[in-house]
C-alpha cells in the first residue's frame, strides 16, 4: 500500500530566517514543503511545475506587490494566506477576504492556518 502524498505548502517570503522557520514548523507538522522562494515571478513558476495543494505568501517580496501571484493561486483554485506586516486594508477588494497572519506569526498558527485552507 502506498501513502498518500503529502500536502505540499509554497512559501513566498524574501526574509531567509522567517522563511525557514514557517518551512520547519510545517515539515515538522507532516507538510511537504515547495520553495521558499523570494520572488514573485519564481513562484509564478513553480505554479506551472510543481504540485502545490495551499500556498503563504508575503505581501510584499523585495519591494514587489504579491497580487498577480494571489489572482493566479485564486484562478488555479489553490488556497492561500497572506503572511505580513501589512493590514487586511493594504489589500486590494478582492482580496480582503483571504486569511491574512500577522508577523511575527506564531509557528503554530500558521500550522492550524494551513490546516484550515486545506479543510
Amino acid at each position: 500500500m502506498t501513502a498518500a502524498p503529502l500536502p505540499m505548502v509554497l512559501i513566498v517570503e524574501d526574509e531567509w530566517l522567517i522563511a525557514d522557520q514557517i518551512a520547519e514548523a510545517l515539515r515538522d507538522d507532516g507538510f511537504g514543503i515547495v520553495g521558499p522562494v523570494g520572488q514573485v515571478a519564481a513562484a509564478l513558476d513553480l505554479l506551472k511545475t510543481e504540485r502545490i495543494n495551499v500556498a503563504l505568501i508575503d505581501i510584499n517580496i523585495n519591494g514587489d506587490r504579491t497580487f498577480r501571484l494571489a489572482d493566479a493561486l485564486a484562478n488555479a483554485s489553490i488556497p492561500f494566506a497572506f503572511l505580513s506586516g501589512y493590514s487586511r486594508a493594504d489589500l486590494p477588494p478582492n482580496l480582503r477576504d483571504r486569511p491574512l497572519l500577522q508577523k511575527p506569526v506564531n509557528a503554530n498558527a500558521v500550522c492550524r492556518c494551513v490546516r484550515a485552507l486545506l479543510s
